[in-house]
This record gives C-alpha cells, sequence and structure tokens, in this order.
C-alpha cells in the first residue's frame, strides 16, 4: 500500500478531464515533429533504449503463451512471466495491444546490465488494470527501466515503483480516480535514485492525498514531465525527499498546486528536511492553491531558479526555507492551451520562456528528444524551441 499524505488539509474533487491520448501521443514521439503534431499513438516507434543487439530480448504479445520461450515467433503472454524469466540485461519488447490485469516484476538489473520493460510502440501497450490489486504494475526490481506504456484501470493507483536506481520514461499513466498515477514507495522509504523523465500523467485522485507524480525518493530526476487535472499537486516530493532535481516539468489544472517540496510523516517525522533540492525551468499554470509551494521540514539549501508560476489561484511561490531567482510571472506563451489537456504545449516565438532559462539541472534534451539548448540559452518547460 501507497502511504498518502500531504502538505495541505484541504480536500477537492478533480475536475472532469477530457482526454485526448491523440493529442498526447506526440508528445513522446522519438525525435522532433513538425506541426501539426497530433499523431494516432500507434504510429510512434519506441526506439530500443538498450545497446547493442547481443542482449538477451523476450517478447510480449497479446496472442502469446506464457509456457512459450518468448521469441518474436513464440511471445510470452505477459510482462509477469517475461519478467520471471528475465537476467541481468534483458529487454523485454512488449507488442501493441491491450493486457488486462494487475502485476508485479521482481527481477533486478545491475548498473551495467539493466533490465529494460519497454512497449514496442509508444503507449501501444495498454496495460489496463482489473482492480485486483492496489496498483497496476508495481515494480520492486533496482535497475530496471519502464518505458512507453499505456496505464489505465480501476486499481487504486497507476504504476508504483519499490526498487532502487529506476528510470521510468515516456510512459502515460491516467484516470486512477482513487488514487496516485506515478509513485516512488517502500517500507521506510528505503530506496533511491530514482528518475521519472518525459511521463504524461492526469486525471488521478479523488482528495488532496492523491497526486500525479508521487516522489518519496532521495536523489535521481523528475524532468519533462506533463502532470495535469489531478486532485492533489501535479508533483508533489514528501516523505524521504531530498537531494533531487525537478526541471522543466508542465503542471496544470491540479486541484491542491503544481509542485510541493517538503519532507514530513515517515520515516522522517521532520527530524530531516528536504534539502539540496533543484527545481528549475518548470512551468506551473492554472493550478489550485500555488504553482510551487514547501510544507514541512524545508532547507535553505533547495533552489528555485527560473521557474514560470502564472495564474495560480492562491500565488505563484509559497516557500519556507529556499530561495527563488530568475522567476517568470507572464502568461507561457503556449500555440494554445487548453485546460483539458488536449492542447499544443509549445512555445511560441514570443513567449517569455523561450532563452531564459537556466542550464542548472536542464535536461540534455527535452520531451520529444530535441537537444537543449538552441538559441541564446535553455527554454523553460517541456519542449525547447528552434531558433
Amino acid at each position: 500500500m501507497t502511504p498518502r499524505a500531504s502538505g495541505r488539509g484541504r480536500s477537492l474533487l478533480a475536475p472532469a478531464i477530457i482526454v485526448s491520448v491523440a493529442a498526447l501521443s506526440a508528445l513522446q514521439v522519438s525525435g522532433p515533429v513538425d506541426p501539426p503534431y497530433r499523431a494516432a499513438a500507434s504510429s510512434v516507434a519506441n526506439p530500443p533504449p538498450y545497446p547493442g543487439a547481443a542482449l538477451p530480448v523476450l517478447t510480449v504479445s497479446p496472442t502469446g503463451d506464457d509456457d512459450g520461450p518468448g521469441t518474436s515467433a513464440a511471445p510470452l503472454r505477459t510482462i509477469e512471466a517475461a519478467a520471471e524469466a528475465a537476467v541481468p540485461g534483458t529487454t523485454v519488447v512488449v507488442a501493441p495491444g491491450t493486457y488486462a490485469g494487475s502485476f508485479r516484476t521482481g527481477r533486478s538489473g545491475r548498473p551495467d546490465a539493466r533490465v529494460t520493460y519497454v512497449s514496442e510502440v509508444r503507449w501501444g501497450a495498454k496495460l489496463v488494470g482489473d482492480g485486483e490489486d492496489e496498483q497496476v504494475w508495481r515494480n520492486d526490481g533496482d535497475h530496471v527501466d519502464i518505458r512507453g506504456f499505456d496505464i489505465s484501470g480501476t486499481n487504486v493507483d497507476g504504476l508504483l515503483d519499490t526498487g532502487s536506481f529506476v528510470r521510468m520514461v515516456g510512459n502515460h499513466v491516467h484516470g486512477f480516480r482513487a488514487g496516485t498515477c506515478l509513485s516512488t514507495y517502500k517500507v521506510d522509504y528505503a530506496l533511491r535514485d530514482i528518475d521519472v523523465i518525459g511521463n504524461v500523467v492526469h486525471g488521478c485522485g479523488d482528495s488532496s492525498l492523491d497526486h500525479g507524480i508521487y516522489p518519496g525518493h532521495p536523489g535521481g530526476r523528475v524532468l519533462n514531465n506533463i502532470s495535469y487535472g489531478n486532485a492533489g499537486f501535479g508533483i508533489h516530493c514528501w516523505h524521504n525527499c531530498n537531494s533531487l532535481v525537478i526541471a522543466n516539468n508542465l503542471v496544470f489544472d491540479n486541484d491542491e498546486g503544481g509542485i510541493l517540496i517538503g519532507q514530513g510523516d515517515g520515516p522522517n517525522y521532520g527530524d530531516v528536511a528536504a534539502g539540496d533540492m533543484v527545481v528549475s525551468n518548470n512551468i506551473a499554470v492554472f493550478n489550485g492553491a500555488y504553482g510551487i509551494r514547501e510544507s514541512g521540514a524545508t532547507a535553505a539549501s533547495n533552489r528555485y531558479l527560473h521557474n514560470n508560476v502564472h495564474a495560480n489561484a492562491e500565488g505563484g511561490f509559497s516557500l519556507r526555507a529556499g530561495a527563488e531567482t530568475g522567476t517568470v510571472t507572464a502568461e507561457p506563451g503556449f500555440r494554445d492551451f487548453r485546460i483539458d489537456g488536449a492542447g499544443d504545449y509549445h512555445l511560441r516565438a514570443d513567449s517569455p520562456n523561450v532563452d531564459t532559462g537556466t542550464s542548472v539541472g536542464a535536461p540534455a534534451e527535452d520531451v520529444e528528444e530535441a537537444p537543449r539548448p538552441q538559441g541564446a540559452g535553455f527554454d523553460i518547460g517541456v519542449y525547447e524551441r528552434a531558433p
């Protein structure tokens, strides 16, 4: 079970979210695209996120058989069966289709031989939870990649990671009305160094304790994500958060606020402050309460650099110990902002976020894998605009 704690006591219901997967799918393409950028998810290839062809590969297909060898000619039926057969260095390639049910993966890789689960077509492998377990997918392995899946269903939560040195990249997690879209948790929060990169999460939660992205660990990066329409925060860093980089994300229409940084509840119960956080180049707009907030135990070592906060219900920032600099408060200058997630969130040429970001914490690529920076400087937000 994922404990839930928030820096606010107010409980609000998320507004109805009109989801356009076709519009959002191109946010996860493997390279820059020309407008119009909307494309069907099934048309977007997901390039292999592993070096070389010599590594072991297992294939999963809706028409497979878990008693088979897991080859492309005789695939397995479930990701869970592939995980049981995996060894360090294995890549599990999941063919497009619908996979019903809830499952856990426990196989660990090594620093030099990660276990990778990848949807062959980005968002083409649709994992639809049946509510049998609390999460659709719980990963307990270390040194694991989870890339490019579409995750929905009737479970409380979507994707939960309890392993360390894990990367969750380019997934679409949505519609978990009783819980959180994507989270990290382990007993005593004894996990670390997890990356959450390029995911689109939305429509999760029925109270202030449910969030879009909920990291509870020290170390790692939260980059290039889009989190909107959640009952809690877009990104809620709590419990054992320290020394994370939270950069170039877009958070909007989240009832409790855009981004929260703090510590409280287990395992430290406020005796350790959330510190050494870099929160840079994020766009936090049209959220309930504040765009970016500190709560609980926080440290003066937290840096809030070149973030765009605009039209949040109670203001841009509410900080206890950290300091902000380079803040942009103007309208972000999207091509076509829509509150329901169906808009075009690339930046216009006249956007105040073009070339006004910082290199501190900025990823080397944007959400479409276009290189950063382009032009005179780094852009704020998930997209880097070409000059």
